[in-house]
């Protein structure tokens, strides 16, 4: 019976075949890819864009935006050739897709979008303040006398809930 390989052995960066390390080195990669798109498109267009692949010298980006796409598009050159200093000088090209189902990044905007519940309010006052609301809602006028009326009429510390 074989016996579990260690961590080490999993991640260790020695072996050409190691899925794992590939893996890592990949990511590694990508992070350093979308880095450098924050830093020459700016952070606003590089959150909506990820980076779906790199290989055979291509790197491929994904985008739910035709806007975002098309200002890519407008610095594909400047990204290229920031690409081939930093990152490899024989990579051929970017490619950009449009993708409005992908799944990364509408997952994130999903969570971005997500509706809010809104709890009713608990909060409670003490008697002396409300009474002080009571008494500014009566020297004031018109929408002021109204909010400071509400304030009043809060639920009171120290009252049931009855």
């Amino acid at each position: 019976m074989k016996t579990p390989k260690s961590l080490n052995e999993l991640i260790s960066s020695d072996k050409e075949t190691n899925n794992l390390s590939l893996y890592r080195q990949k990511t590694s990669k990508f992070r350093l890819i979308h880095k450098l798109l924050s830093e020459i498109l700016g952070a606003n267009i590089a959150q909506n864009i990820i980076v779906s692949n790199y290989k055979n010298s291509i790197v491929y980006l994904e985008t739910t935006s035709a806007g975002i796409a098309t200002g890519f598009k407008m610095q594909q050159s400047n990204v290229l050739s920031a690409f081939r200093k930093q990152l490899d000088p024989a990579l051929v090209t970017v490619e950009m897709k449009v993708s409005p189902h992908s799944a990364a990044l509408q997952s994130k905007r999903a969570k971005a979008e997500a509706p809010v519940e809104i709890k009713p309010s608990t909060k409670t006052i003490p008697p002396e303040v409300a009474k002080m609301f009571a008494s500014i809602a009566e020297s004031s006028k018109g929408p002021l006398k109204e909010k400071f009326l509400k304030l009043s009429r809060l639920k009171q510390s120290g009252q049931d809930d009855n």
